[in-house]
């Protein structure tokens, strides 16, 4: 059996433990979309959901995007998000806390990944932006540190990202592929 031998390299430019947090989101990003064993998908599956209101692969991209620039932008940095913005990222049509997950752009899995990269890259150059580590922000019912935010944002990624992967393969399995 071949070795596969991996580590994370931390981002160069960028404070610890931001330079390291910032390599295991772009890995594990790559992990997920690796898991998928395509170049691309068509618009018809990255629109399919499941079940009525139910996810879908694009609605669920458009989330994981809004997820980043809500945590890192808004909350952290304290940006106000442009209305552009929320109007391109489906921000207020997308309600997981209510279930509620509209349709996504009919457009094949490479539209939503350029998306995101794009805002991959916005949220890197965040990372410089970031306040001390350790330090304790300002919230509604607890305290949390960037650092917190950070990890949160990762582990957001990573549970949506199989979701994206299980959702691929509900429907290769009921398209009978």
């Amino acid at each position: 059996m071949a070795s596969m031998d991996r580590d994370i390299a931390p981002l160069p430019d960028l404070l610890e433990p931001y330079a390291t947090l910032g390599a295991m989101l772009l890995d594990a990003t790559y992990d997920w979309k690796d898991e998928l064993f395509v170049d691309d998908l068509p618009a018809e599956e990255v629109c399919w959901k499941p079940r009525p209101n139910g996810q879908s692969i694009g609605a669920i991209m458009l989330h994981m995007i809004i997820v980043e620039v809500a945590w890192l932008r808004w909350f952290v940095l304290k940006e106000e998000i442009s209305a552009e913005i929320k109007v391109e990222l489906m921000w207020n049509e997308i309600n997981v806390d209510e279930d509620k997950w509209p349709s996504p752009y009919h457009e094949p899995l490479s539209w939503y990944f350029a998306l995101q990269d794009r805002y991959r890259k916005e949220t890197i150059a965040c990372l410089k932006q970031l306040p001390p580590p350790d330090e304790w922000l300002p919230a509604t019912r607890r305290k949390l540190t960037p650092r917190w935010v950070l990890g949160h944002v990762i582990q957001h990624e990573s549970y949506h990202g199989g979701q994206i992967v299980m959702l691929h393969d509900l429907y290769q399995h009921q398209a009978g592929v």
